[in-house]
């Protein structure tokens, strides 16, 4: 799991998580292991971190494993999402401001910034940023020092910054909308969460310890899964990633009750998903026995969906071997591949 404030700083053990603990924080599977051995390394450190990775991968947990697990870990730990906040409010929130800095600041108001000196402070979704106020940014990652909205002196502050995205952030750079000097004062400590389709057995047993917490919660006597419910979890490419695997889980908690989750309580945009998993695969299997004349008649976005699929297949579904091939980042082949999987449930 990861790590928690209970936990040894010095010696951390990921695949212990007691029972009961959040069904979002394990893994057992190697890419796991290191994200967790990432966590070790960075808690120990001031660097700053930042976190990448697909949405409802554990990014803001993946944070709080990090400062739970620093020397920072009675220091508060503060959470701004800053794609949730309206660009011309964002300085005010990372920042603070005083009294009459503007309309509508009828008192002064500590800024994230401040209410996280002596601990850290997670800035999601970093790449929604303002242009302007990454360069505050900047200046703020140089100094320590802020300056609220509507202030004439800057004051010292004492803050680790931890940082996520959901894009790819050098993509962002080389089309100008992420300050490059600002990625490279940010991206000391990278950490990559996978999505849960590469993780393996982790989804079953993230699976399983979420159906002991939530039949705990709702009052229900669950203790597995069908056969054929776990082999449709392992098929399922969960573009929504361990957030989705949850809800899907505590859907059919709470909506059903028995000892064993059967195929029939699960949601049926679920059922839908699972029925079109061998196509899917089928998809990449074709385009393998494929030659120039079979192309020929089709789209440039079919093929271009034919090649990426075989490509990911040939590379074991390795979604970062495949992009390292195609010569494109790995959210690029993600978010194609979520748009596919929405295309088909539309139909």
């Amino acid at each position: 799991m990861f790590p928690s404030p209970k936990d040894d700083k010095r010696k951390l053990s990921p695949c212990t998580a007691p029972t009961g603990s959040d069904p979002e924080c394990i893994g057992s599977s190697w890419q796991m292991q290191q994200v967790f051995d990432r966590i070790t390394a960075a808690a120990r450190s001031m660097a700053t971190v930042f976190i990448t990775g697909e949405s409802g991968t554990g990014k803001e947990i993946c944070a709080q494993a990090v400062h739970a697990a620093s020397t920072r870990a009675t220091g508060p730990f503060v959470p701004l999402n800053c794609a949730a906040i309206p660009h011309d409010l964002l300085e005010s929130e990372v920042f603070g401001h005083l009294k009459g800095a503007f309309t509508g600041a009828v008192a002064n108001k500590p800024g994230a910034a401040t209410v996280a000196n002596g601990g850290t402070l997670f800035l999601d979704e970093i790449c929604e940023m303002d242009l302007d106020l990454q360069t505050k940014l900047l200046r703020f990652l140089q100094t320590s020092t802020i300056q609220p909205v509507g202030a004439s002196q800057a004051r010292k502050v004492d803050v680790r910054i931890v940082c996520a995205t959901n894009r790819d952030p050098m993509e962002e750079v080389r089309r100008g909308r992420f300050r490059e000097d600002l990625f490279y004062r940010l991206h000391v400590v990278p950490i990559h969460l996978p999505p849960l389709r590469e993780r393996g057995e982790d989804v079953i047993e993230i699976a399983r310890r979420a159906l002991v917490r939530f039949s705990a919660e709702e009052g229900r006597s669950f203790a597995a899964f069908a056969p054929d419910v776990e082999a449709m979890f392992r098929a399922l490419p969960w573009p929504g990633n361990v957030r989705q695997l949850l809800n899907v889980v505590r859907h059919a908690v709470v909506l059903n009750d028995g000892r064993v989750v059967t195929r029939d309580m699960l949601p049926l945009g679920l059922h839908r998903d699972g029925d079109r998993v061998p196509p899917r695969h089928g998809t990449a299997e074709e385009a393998s026995r494929l030659g120039i004349d079979d192309l020929v008649g089709k789209s440039l976005a079919e093929i271009e969906q034919m090649v990426i699929e075989e490509t990911i297949a040939r590379e074991g579904g390795s979604v970062p071997r495949a992009a390292r091939v195609l010569d494109v980042s790995p959210s690029t082949l993600y978010r194609k591949r979520e748009a596919w999987a929405r295309q088909a449930e539309a139909v």
